[in-house]
């Protein structure tokens, strides 16, 4: 399935970066470069900052990170991606008992496996697998699950990614940021913030020392050996002798790795600087850290039409403007419109985000019927939240559109889940795409993205655009739809009462607060009291 060259003004970048390898990106093919690749991991290896930022940090000091594990599989990607989330929620406190702070690495690399109907991830779980595997699973809410809540799955079942329980994520990410070296401060602040970042580089036995150091020098050009750790902390005086190949300055980051905790270090070790791969932006990617989540609970939904996140990005050649939209389903009882997360590496472009109504199975395209939601600065590159205020939406079947604006000579990008394959030919990804899921919005007309790669690429696998939407089922008395029950619930009851505010339908049911058809002044006082106790 080769992509046929350029024929419009929108082409795709790849997003996604074999953990064993790298992904080979050309103007005419979505293809992993199997000359690059490298073998799977053998289980038995085991600057200065500026001023508002210590010479030395460590959140496994801070007690904001979990243990090492040892996997059991190729899955390092699991375990790293795990563990920043785990010392996420530890460092915002939403979860305080280190041992309550145990999720599922097998559920995360059972998910990832191919589905019954031969799509998503082509690999078995025993494989390595893509930087990009994690933004999907935890973006799409379909992890973390706890490995308590993860129990009956066993590392031996013989099922297929579909066949894996994602009813019981207790933890939904909304944003995450992509980092490199090109800002190390950036990438320290993220460890600071967050907990941890993780982090994909190239790694040989042969230049570990002691078990405790690695460094690969740049000028390494031999067979690469893929691997995914948690970066946990930094140190830049941490002296540049204690590295097997000396580099030119002191300086090294803190990881935890996934090959149990036997080292020295119990399962921790230091990385160079100045290593060849290591937070490179390029070869291992993207390499992550978590900026927000959401508890899950019955009364948020997330809408989606897509679960495994941006494998590449339509770009546009030039700097300018680019619109796209989902067409998007609602679930009747979830009309609160809370937030939008869409993803892109288009950092410091302007956005702004529509409600479009329906126009003959379709988008509308009469601009002049979109209702502007909010909008903002992507500041920086990774999946964007958005926080919407309160809408509540109108139809059953909208989409959700996001035009992107910046100056300058790059182009503009949004993320697409999008096919990928090996140089000869393999698929290691097909997405679940369809007609009448993302759009294109150019010069007053709407574009089928499916249509767009039949179009442009004669191809039928297409891709889905990376924008989704977080909605709410509000509480009954919550009438204002502000997601908490409060006096100005009761003062809009009252309002309503006396013919001074108009309640929507939806609105009318949430204020017949005692369910007795009608709504009256009995409603505005029960909540009250509701409020009261």
């Amino acid at each position: 399935m080769k992509h046929k060259p350029m024929i419009k003004i929108i082409t795709v970048l790849s997003a996604a970066a074999m953990l064993t390898g790298a992904v080979s990106v050309s103007a005419s093919a979505a293809v992993i470069d199997d000359d690059q690749a490298a073998a799977m991991l053998d289980l038995s290896e085991t600057e200065t900052a500026s001023d508002a930022l210590p010479s030395a940090y460590s959140s496994l000091d801070a007690g904001v990170v979990t243990p090492a594990k040892h996997q059991k599989y190729n899955d390092c990607w699991a375990y790293a991606s795990i563990s920043v989330l785990e010392s996420k929620l530890l460092k915002a406190g939403m979860i305080t008992d280190m041992s309550a702070a145990d999720f599922s690495e097998l559920h995360f690399n059972l998910w990832a496996t191919t589905r019954s109907n031969g799509k998503g991830w082509i690999r078995k779980k025993y494989e390595s697998g893509y930087c990009s595997m994690a933004p999907g699973y935890l973006s799409s809410w379909q992890g973390g699950v706890l490995e308590s809540d993860a129990a009956d799955l066993s590392p031996e079942a013989d099922i297929t990614g579909d066949m894996v329980p994602t009813d019981r994520a207790k933890y939904g990410v909304t944003a995450m940021r992509y980092v490199s070296r090109d800002d190390t401060d950036e990438v320290k602040r993220a460890i600071m913030e967050n907990g941890s970042i993780a982090v994909g580089y190239s790694h040989l036995s042969q230049y570990m020392n002691n078990q405790t150091s690695y460094y690969l020098p740049p000028s390494y050009s031999g067979q690469n050996n893929g691997h995914v750790v948690a970066v946990v902390g930094w140190d830049d005086n941490y002296d540049r002798k204690n590295f097997k190949n000396k580099p030119e300055k002191n300086g090294a980051w803190l990881m935890k790795s996934s090959w149990g905790d036997g080292n020295p270090l119990n399962g921790f070790y230091w990385v160079s600087y100045e290593d060849q791969f290591f937070l490179e932006s390029k070869k291992y990617k993207p390499t992550f850290t978590i900026e927000k989540f959401e508890e899950i609970t019955d009364r948020k939904k997330l809408v989606q039409n897509e679960i495994f996140g941006a494998t590449y990005h339509f770009t546009t050649e030039t700097a300018g403007e680019l619109t796209v939209l989902n067409r998007l389903n609602f679930d009747s009882g979830f009309f609160v419109l809370d937030k939008v997360i869409f993803e892109t590496k288009t950092a410091g472009a302007e956005y702004e985000l529509y409600l479009v109504p329906e126009a003959d199975g379709a988008p509308d395209a009469d601009t002049a019927n979109w209702k502007y939601i909010g909008g903002g600065t992507t500041d920086y590159e990774g999946y964007i939240c958005a926080d919407i205020d309160n809408i509540e939406i109108p139809d059953s079947t909208m989409s959700v559109a996001v035009k992107l604006k910046k100056s300058g000579d790059d182009g503009i990008n949004l993320g697409v889940d999008e096919w990928l394959e090996n140089s000869n030919g393999t698929m290691v990804f097909i997405p679940e795409s369809e007609f009448g899921m993302s759009y294109i919005y150019s010069d007053g007309k709407m574009t089928d993205l499916m249509q767009w790669y039949k179009d442009t690429y004669d191809n039928d696998l297409g891709g889905t655009l990376v924008i989704k939407a977080l909605t709410l089922s509000p509480e009954n008395g919550d009438v204002d739809l502000n997601a908490s029950v409060n006096i100005n619930d009761v003062t809009l009851i009252q309002q309503n009462l006396a013919e001074l505010a108009e309640l929507s339908d939806n609105q009318l049911k949430l204020a017949d607060f005692n369910g007795d058809g009608t709504i009256d002044i009995t409603d505005a006082t029960a909540i009250q009291i509701k409020i009261a106790s």
